[in-house]
């Protein structure tokens, strides 16, 4: 099969892009992608196809081009499904590097695309076909099992097994965990029987963050149509992942933009709860917010996905800050067991985590009404694991022994109350009067109620200062010379610091 085939197959309809000066280039197979740079997973001749998700800039152009070119492949088919046409940018690279492109129109299938092309072996082509067509996991390892004639995972380097032809042992599936985070794939590894690991195409941030497939077998004992498969598998399974991560993503942005708007104070816990539903997460039921960073937000939710499916239990992550936020519901039960699980999950995450750090924080069991409350909890145990020196701690509210924990655990309603309560007509007498009691009182109370350095902090005489507290106990009816109205301001304060 060479590229001047596809442009004349009238079925396909592919539109070439530039100069047909090398359509009698070979074509030895498809390679499916959306990496900005696989050119660790090509081996030279293949026909690649992309929907151009990487595509963001015309930077980018150049960057996919390159690798694609340094991997000697025979030509790119660009899908039109994302951009609806290939963008000049890309056009111009193609052109610029010798690299014959063409365009596929969106009424035309990747599947149907590599029927096209004389593959070597037929179980190869089945099993492109199968993931092209929809097929899940399972089937697509259950159709690698028998052209491999051995069983075959895939696991997550979080620790969990996405999926398999069969039990996978526990010292096995520890023992694969622990070699994959040396890295150097394909390799085999031993523990009684051989396995060998096969890396799966992945751009992702960590290593923690990544799945590979493993197969019972040597490698050293692997014919060329047995390295196929496993090159073929490792394929697919980036396109069953880029469904998973799709789907997830989906999920998380409607949450996140929930989650933003109630710590802004400008949704309520009913609309986060209806947002909870559409994610496929019951709002009546209970749940436990965790907070974790590994640097930045991209990353730590990445990783906080693999992690949250790890433990089992149904969730939802969505970037948070500096960081990521997963909520996970189920009943009381099995919430309760949700501590040791991301601990044992985290523990074996950290050998995939290279430079990074990992702290992550869990809240209390909490209604869906105080979400707000325990994402508090969950952010303050995040800050206290941030204490430790471990490369992976996890910290949990029941460790928290502050106000803070009182604070997080009421609802949010509540806490929108006291605040209004004690501080509203403070605020309107500033907003009307162009004042600074509230700072003031913030300063006052912050300090101690040490007059001395308060009115160094504000820059104001001790009598100014004195003169001011006065008016904030006429505008709120409360005596700040007693202990227990200094202590309501405080929490209310720290309340309207956290709206």
């Amino acid at each position: 099969m060479r590229l001047r085939d596809l442009l004349a197959d009238d079925e396909l309809g592919l539109v070439l892009l530039n100069d047909a000066g090398a359509l009698e280039r070979p074509v030895r197979g498809v390679y499916i992608t959306d990496l900005i740079d696989p050119r660790r997973y090509l081996t030279g001749g293949e026909l690649v196809l992309s929907g151009l998700v990487w595509h963001s800039c015309p930077e980018d152009s150049e960057e996919f081009v390159q690798a694609l070119v340094d991997a000697g492949v025979a030509g790119l088919a660009a899908g039109t499904a994302r951009l609806g046409h290939a963008p000049p940018d890309l056009v111009a690279a193609c052109r610029a590097h010798g690299l014959p492109a063409f365009e596929v129109p969106v009424s035309v299938s990747f599947n149907a695309l590599a029927e096209r092309i004389q593959w070597r072996d037929a179980p190869r082509r089945e099993l492109i076909s199968a993931v092209a067509a929809g097929a899940d996991l399972d089937r697509v390892l259950r159709m690698a099992a028998d052209d491999l004639g051995t069983d075959c995972w895939v696991l997550s380097a979080a620790g969990w097994v996405v999926g398999g032809t069969a039990e996978l042992p526990e010292q096995v599936r520890s023992g694969a965990l622990a070699e994959f985070a040396r890295g150097h794939l394909p390799r085999t590894w031993r523990v009684g029987e051989p396995h060998v690991l096969w890396p799966v195409e992945s751009d992702a941030e960590p290593l923690a963050a990544r799945w590979f497939a493993l197969v019972s077998g040597d490698l050293v004992e692997w014919d060329e149509h047995r390295e196929a498969v496993a090159t073929d598998l490792g394929t697919v399974v980036a396109l069953v992942r880029a469904r998973v991560d799709e789907a997830r993503r989906i999920a998380g942005r409607s949450v996140e933009a929930a989650l933003r708007r109630l710590l802004e104070g400008s949704s309520s816990p009913t609309e986060v709860a209806a947002r909870l539903e559409t994610a496929g997460l019951p709002a009546d039921e209970p749940l436990r917010a965790v907070t974790m960073s590994v640097g930045d937000p991209a990353t730590s939710t990445t990783l906080l996905r693999e992690i949250a499916a790890a433990t089992g239990m149904a969730s939802v992550t969505a970037p948070l800050g500096d960081g990521a936020a997963a909520l996970f519901v189920d009943d009381p039960d099995h919430l309760a067991s949700l501590e040791e699980r991301l601990r044992r999950v985290v523990a074996e995450a950290a050998a995939g985590l290279g430079q990074r750090r990992l702290v992550m924080g869990l809240s209390d069991t909490s209604a869906a009404t105080a979400l707000r409350g325990a994402l508090d909890e969950a952010a303050y145990a995040r800050r206290l694991a941030e204490q430790r020196r471990g490369r992976a701690e996890v910290a949990t509210a029941a460790e928290l022994a502050s106000h803070e924990v009182l604070l997080a655990s009421v609802s949010d309603e509540l806490r929108r109350s006291y605040r209004e309560r004690l501080l509203a007509d403070l605020v309107a007498y500033d907003a009307t009067h162009g004042s600074a009691l509230l700072r003031t009182l913030r300063v006052f109370l912050d300090h101690n109620g040490s007059w001395s350095r308060c009115a160094q902090l504000l820059h104001v005489h001790v009598n100014t200062l004195r003169y001011r507290i006065q008016r904030v106990e006429e505008i709120t009816g409360r005596d700040l010379s007693d202990f227990g109205a200094r202590v309501d301001f405080y929490l209310a304060l720290r309340l309207d610091a956290d709206a």
